[in-house]
């Protein structure tokens, strides 16, 4: 079926044909669960297609601003239906961040919810660019354009446009740990190929649940069009603060993760377990996680496989994925039938080839970018000669599953030529309780790490002297090391570490 589908308006058609009035999404209103089928789902984004294009027919660049809804997912989906360049941002960016990224992106309309039309207005002022803001609504105003827009209404002509599926679709801008954001390009086929594979599908009777921004290409590629393809049923939490009721609420069997909620989440159940020493383990994350929840996918940084372990005491399977916008955005995906290579970061998806050369993991594919917007230089960079992409990640490849090992631009660069990868460092660190966060920096040929420790941990501990406690953690770790990189400095800091949007460290913050 993958050769066959090459664009996300195609993947929309099939799953509604497949799997009809089947739940795709389900949502919290007023305290109740609300559903959607596969074939309303499509029906909605075909009317949001309509809308836009009665707005404006020629191609535009469209920038989306909003909080995760049933609306949201629909209104992205049916603006890559139009033909449109769809540019989705967090609803917290600040005028000034906008304005730039606008401006670089040459955004002309901008879609946003009601929150945001201040700063919107701000924005237009500043970026006279920007022709055009549309507010959008409540529910009932996205139930109004369902409506006036339908199959069959005067606008039904609308949706009827030629694809183009090696256009671009999508910008998707990086996350900036060098202090630098540039426009990926994706296109629907990238879209598509990322989606639209069978070696590692989920059951189509799982319930995922979806709590990571979905302005970012993981969430949206892995959550909405991945459950299309596989015809499962997916669960948006919406606000972090519902996080917990919400997993009794829907009872999700999986759900996608970073590591900082995945360690959040052991240490609910592990404080449940505790406050009543006669539940079993399961019994304990149950109360937590809900009846049927069983599996884990973590990506974007390293997960220690202590949290492995621990999970699987409490009858929870955690695995990782790797990937990059770069890639819309997996390269891998969690291998939940190996136990063998458990630890790894995924099992490379068929779709693409993988290799290793000269330490780093080199991706070619259908589902690789088009390339950085208005960064002609900056895009061949980024390829081999042999057309490659760089993803400056340093690992190997075991049999057909990926070991990260660190980041290129990180590496540390001794005065004798040696190279060392200071994530190897850090994860040494990364099961020390009162070490919440932690960044090695090279300086003058020694190596010093920066530590942001928990307060919380120590208070709960009676652990008084932090800056002695995290000495000992560091002398231990030392001595499993050899001398030439072995921790020689720690500077304890009063606050967390200043981290992107998918909470990844900036670590241009460290270098001076």
């Amino acid at each position: 079926m993958m050769s066959q589908i090459n664009t996300v308006r195609e993947l929309v058609d099939y799953a509604a044909a497949k799997y009809g009035e089947k739940d795709f999404c389900r949502f919290v209103k007023n305290g109740k669960i609300e559903c959607r089928t596969y074939s309303r789902f499509r029906e909605d984004c075909l009317s949001i297609c309509r809308y836009i294009r009665s707005i404006r027919k020629e191609r535009l660049h469209i920038a989306f601003i909003g909080s995760t809804s049933y609306e949201y997912i629909t209104c992205l989906t049916g603006m890559i239906f139009s033909g449109n360049v769809v540019v989705p941002f967090a609803l917290d960016i600040s005028v000034q961040e906008a304005v730039s990224l606008f401006e670089d992106a040459d955004i002309e309309l901008l879609f946003c919810e009601d929150a945001f039309t201040e700063k919107a207005a701000e924005i237009q002022s500043l970026y006279p660019g920007l022709k055009e803001i549309v507010s959008l609504g409540n529910a009932e105003w996205f139930e109004e354009i369902f409506e006036k827009y339908k199959t069959g209404s005067f606008w039904n002509g609308l949706s009827k446009i030629r694809e183009y599926p090696d256009h671009c679709s999508l910008i998707v801008y990086t996350s900036g740990t060098t202090g630098v954001r540039k426009g990926v390009m994706l296109s629907n086929r990238n879209l598509a190929a990322n989606t639209c594979y069978n070696e590692y599908a989920l059951e189509d009777t799982d319930v995922s649940f979806s709590v990571l921004p979905m302005h970012h290409v993981f969430c949206y590629a892995c959550d909405v069009l991945k459950t299309l393809y596989d015809g499962g049923t997916l669960c948006l939490n919406g606000e972090m603060k519902n996080l917990y009721r919400n997993f009794l609420l829907f009872e999700p069997t999986i759900m996608r993760i970073v590591p900082a909620l995945c360690k959040s989440i052991l240490t609910r159940i592990k404080i449940t377990q505790k406050h009543d020493p006669s539940l079993s383990p399961r019994e304990a994350a149950e109360k937590v996680v809900g009846r049927n929840f069983r599996r884990m996918i973590s990506g974007s940084a390293f997960l220690s496989p202590a949290i492995i372990d621990a999970f699987e005491e409490y009858g929870i399977t955690v695995r990782q994925g790797y990937g990059m916008s770069e890639c819309s955005p997996r390269i891998s995906t969690s291998d939940f039938s190996d136990n063998e290579n458990k630890y790894s970061n995924g099992r490379v998806l068929s779709v693409n080839e993988v290799r290793v050369s000269d330490g780093e993991i080199q991706v070619k594919g259908p589902s690789v970018m088009l390339g950085y917007y208005k960064r002609q230089q900056e895009t061949e960079d980024a390829f081999t000669e042999d057309g490659f992409l760089h993803t400056g990640d340093l690992g190997y490849l075991k049999g057909s599953h990926i070991w990260l090992t660190g980041r290129k631009k990180n590496l540390i660069i001794l005065s004798n030529g040696e190279n060392v990868s200071p994530e190897e460092l850090e994860n040494r660190f990364i099961d020390d309780g009162i070490i919440k966060e932690i960044v090695v920096v090279g300086e003058n040929d020694r190596f010093v790490a920066q530590v942001f420790p928990d307060l919380a941990f120590a208070e709960a501990n009676g652990i008084t002297d932090i800056e002695n406690e995290v000495g000992k953690i560091v002398d231990r770790v030392n001595l499993s090391l050899p001398t030439d990189r072995q921790i020689s400095e720690f500077r304890l800091t009063k606050t967390p570490f200043e981290r992107t949007s998918t909470g990844k460290i900036k670590r241009s913050v460290f270098y001076y």
